[in-house]
């Protein structure tokens, strides 16, 4: 790693680079655990083709660095949230204003098992296809959640805030890239020009300092007038996610339409992850009705 006061190795972190650790789920604990020792950290990335990078976990510096691109630029062509020739690939692909849901729900017919990732959603652009299942992902791992929302389908606030919600607790795309601009602290650690960063939005979704409880899926956290802080899982400042407003519109969609529809959705075997460092997603997740 770079030699620089105020950096600390710690164990483990490396993982973080490694897709195989993805295979097995987003490693919150490593993240928490990093973010409370070390929220700037080295992360060598040799072993993954790149040329490594400081990953930057804690809410606050993430916020930060997505609101000030003087200091830290989006690399050129860069995906969600960055910058590029064109809009990018959520972006371009999100252009229905009335977003098929019950089409796809159609899709899972009786009690009959059905790969929502691979097969129901499978012809949607891959960002949006994570950020839906995602959704699912959350009913399906909070089924008292899920029983309050139906019970409560008819409140929009709630609902509302049940989408962002899903978009802090998922964070479709895990982390973005930035290059130093400037000469700048962060986390304690200089900063030089040229060197690369690593925005975890993930681990700032789930920042403590942020958000009480973070791993837990609480629909109502996003209730209009209380004192939740802007989640980040679209990006923040001027290189925002030009796509956010459909995507809410997408997800709110799929909820409504799950929450609406007799019986209820349950697992139907066990989902596989995407080995991805920077999307969080399914290879596989079954699903079927119940009831």
């Amino acid at each position: 790693m770079p030699q620089r006061r105020g950096a600390r190795p710690v164990a483990g972190a490396e993982a973080l680079a490694c897709p195989d650790t993805y295979a097995r789920g987003v490693p919150y604990d490593l993240l928490d655990r990093l973010r409370a020792r070390t929220p700037v950290t080295w992360l060598d990335e040799r072993g993954a083709g790149g040329p490594g990078s400081w990953a930057v976990l804690r809410y606050a510096d993430v916020r930060h660095a997505l609101a000030h691109p003087e200091l830290f630029a989006p690399e050129p062509g860069a995906g969600p949230h960055g910058t590029s020739a064109g809009p990018p690939e959520p972006d371009a692909a999100m252009i229905d204003m009335e977003p098929p849901a019950r089409a796809l729900l159609a899709r899972i017919t009786g009690d009959a098992p059905a790969d929502f990732a691979a097969g129901v959603a499978a012809d949607l652009p891959e960002t949006v296809r994570n950020t839906l299942a995602g959704g699912l992902y959350a009913l399906l791992r909070a089924p008292d959640q899920y029983a309050r929302l139906r019970a409560a389908r008819a409140d929009e606030g709630l609902l509302d805030a049940a989408v962002e919600e899903t978009l802090r607790w998922w964070t479709p795309v895990m982390c973005v890239r930035r290059t130093v601009r400037r000469p700048t602290i962060m986390g304690g650690v200089p900063l030089r020009p040229g060197e690369r960063v690593s925005l975890w939005l993930t681990a700032a979704g789930h920042d403590e300092a942020a958000f009480p409880d973070p791993h837990r899926f609480v629909p109502d956290r996003f209730r209009p007038g209380g004192r939740a802080r802007p989640h980040l899982a679209l990006g923040h400042g001027p290189h925002a996610c030009l796509g956010a407003m459909l995507a809410r519109l997408h997800l709110r969609a799929l909820l409504t339409a799950v929450l609406e529809r007799p019986g209820r959705l349950v697992p139907a075997g066990e989902p596989v992850r995407l080995r991805s460092t920077t999307r969080n997603g399914f290879e596989r997740l079954p699903v079927r009705w119940s009831g």
